[in-house]
């Protein structure tokens, strides 16, 4: 294998242009200079992975995976990852390949080889674009939980929850969590819900807000709901809807009024 090794490597330095101009013939005239560019700064990379004996878990093969990563940047996720039907790190060895088989040299054993590399090249790209997306997906996820019902102290005592979107029992499992471990925190007796932005009120809604009511009422607090609009409120009669014993108010100011003149009361 040593000498297949000293072989594609005296390819890879010797016939660099061929192999260049063998790879640009997959692309357009307009692509030329930067595939002309990017194949030859992979052949200098490649040529480190062969004296690491292709190892793929080489730091040589991992600088590789990092170059070919920032490609995939230039090119675009969506012309790299589905070039001509493939992967563009999959057809980039097809050069390699032919000068090996005008060589003579090009059997079962050297093709095992090098798929073997490129595959776990491939590999190693895809899953760190996967592993990517998923934190992406993990930090927007919890971003829009956050900014779909903050939780804030307006006043000393006086929490306020506003909600945005669409009011689920699962999203209310989570609110009142959150609820639940701000009030054990900072103690405060009063909190209001504003759904001032809720997309939609039914019945569904309706039983999730006697929850919030009840889960804050358990804790000793008192519960208020703000961001009664027009259109809510006569949604809430026309569909017969109740929220039970919450005190409702138009505003949170007026809401804010209310408690105060009580604890002054």
């Amino acid at each position: 294998m040593r000498d297949v090794l000293h072989a594609l490597q005296k390819i890879v330095r010797e016939d660099r242009q061929l192999l260049i101009d063998d790879w640009v013939g997959y692309f357009s005239s307009e692509e030329h200079e930067s595939e002309m560019r990017y194949y030859s700064d992979f052949l200098s990379f490649f040529d480190e992975c062969i004296q690491s004996d292709l190892d793929p878990l080489s730091e040589e093969a991992i600088a590789l995976s990092n170059f070919m990563r920032k490609v995939a940047e230039i090119r675009g996720e969506e012309r790299f990852y589905n070039f001509k039907n493939s992967v563009y790190t999959c057809y980039i060895k097809f050069p390699l390949f032919k000068r090996l088989d005008e060589r003579g040299i090009f059997h079962y054993e050297v093709a095992s080889m090098m798929t073997a590399f490129f595959e776990a090249l491939t590999s190693r790209l895809i899953f760190r674009v996967i592993q990517d997306n998923n934190r992406i997906q993990q930090a927007s996820a919890a971003e829009l939980s956050e900014r779909e019902a903050p939780i804030s102290e307006i006043w000393k005592g006086i929490l306020l929850v506003s909600i945005v979107g669409t009011l689920d029992s699962n999203r209310v499992i989570q609110i009142i969590d959150k609820i639940l471990e701000t009030l054990e925190k900072l103690e405060s007796e009063h909190v209001i819900i504003d759904i001032n932005a809720i997309y939609d009120v039914n019945t569904e809604v309706a039983n999730q807000l006697r929850k919030l009511y009840s889960a804050i009422s358990m804790m000793g607090s008192h519960a208020y709901l703000t961001g009664i609009s027009k259109n809510i409120a006569k949604a809430m009669t026309h569909l017969e809807l109740s929220i039970g014993e919450v005190q409702t108010f138009r505003t949170t100011r007026k809401a804010v009024e209310f408690i105060l003149k009580k604890e002054i009361d």
